[in-house]
């Protein structure tokens, strides 16, 4: 299920790509590939905070119509 959930954020913005370097302005990921931050049924992504709330409000939606369940540790909250 997670590899469906990476599958579906790098489908809306592409893995940031460390040899590019005007990746950064373009998506929202921290790092990538983003698929290296799953470990078993965990994945933990960071997000620049230019594109925080539009990426977030995308991640949250795509994690429940997987049935996922998403934790925001800035908010220290659950949001889905």
């Amino acid at each position: 299920m997670i590899q469906h959930y990476v599958r579906a954020l790098v489908a809306r913005w592409p893995d940031l790509d460390p040899d590019a370097e005007d990746d950064e302005d373009d998506v929202p990921w921290s790092d990538g590939p983003l698929i290296n931050n799953a470990s078993g049924p965990l994945f933990y992504f960071g997000m620049v905070y230019s594109k925080y709330e539009q990426a977030a409000g995308f991640a949250v939606e795509r994690a429940l119509a997987l049935g996922l369940i998403c934790f925001d540790p800035q908010e220290g909250r659950l949001v889905a």
